[in-house]
């Protein structure tokens, strides 16, 4: 109960501290801006390091004092892909919504689905970051974050969309770089 209680007040703020700052003024990206702020994600990386199958690889041939180091070593890597994640998550974001008020409906429309997708996946990697943090603390706990993978690829997929269209000439780099 304990734990719920703390992992809902931390799923709390740190929800709140992600979405003042994405509270400012409304900026425009274009094409040089979203390939300059975009980082890289290497979505096998961080799939391995919450893979649960490579976890329990660990816990069966290390010592616990072993394990506990190395895990905590995984989480904060694992952590520090989710905060990369949110970060592509917001700039698509901000893409998506400068890309529904176009008067392209094939544009406008790949922003919609481009929003719908980046929005939940900021949530999801704020809930996931507060799993992570928790299994920091406790490491022999077994919260894995899942779906966010997924979820990640679907808004890539829909960001790669956008940019074909709206930036034809190089709209096949973005899919590429995320």
């Amino acid at each position: 109960m304990t734990i719920t209680l703390l992992l809902l007040v931390l799923a709390v703020l740190t929800l709140a501290l992600f979405f003042l700052r994405g509270v400012g003024p409304e900026i425009t990206l274009d094409e040089a801006l979203l390939s300059e702020h975009i980082q890289p994600v290497d979505v096998d990386a961080f799939c391995n390091l919450i893979n649960a199958e490579e976890e329990e690889y660990l816990r069966s041939n290390l010592s616990l004092d072993e394990f506990r180091i190395i895990e905590r070593q995984r989480l904060r890597a694992a952590v520090d892909y989710l905060l990369s994640l949110s970060h592509n998550a917001a700039l698509l974001l901000h893409l998506g919504q400068s890309a529904k008020r176009s008067p392209d409906e094939r544009i406008a429309q790949a922003g919609r689905d481009l929003v719908d997708n980046a929005l939940p996946l900021r949530v999801f990697c704020v809930l996931a970051i507060c799993k992570l943090y928790l299994q920091i603390i406790f490491p022999t706990a077994a919260l894995q974050p899942s779906g966010i993978v997924d979820s990640y690829r679907q808004m890539t997929d829909k960001a790669a969309q956008l940019c074909r269209l709206q930036y034809s000439t190089h709209g096949a780099l973005f899919s590429k770089v995320l």
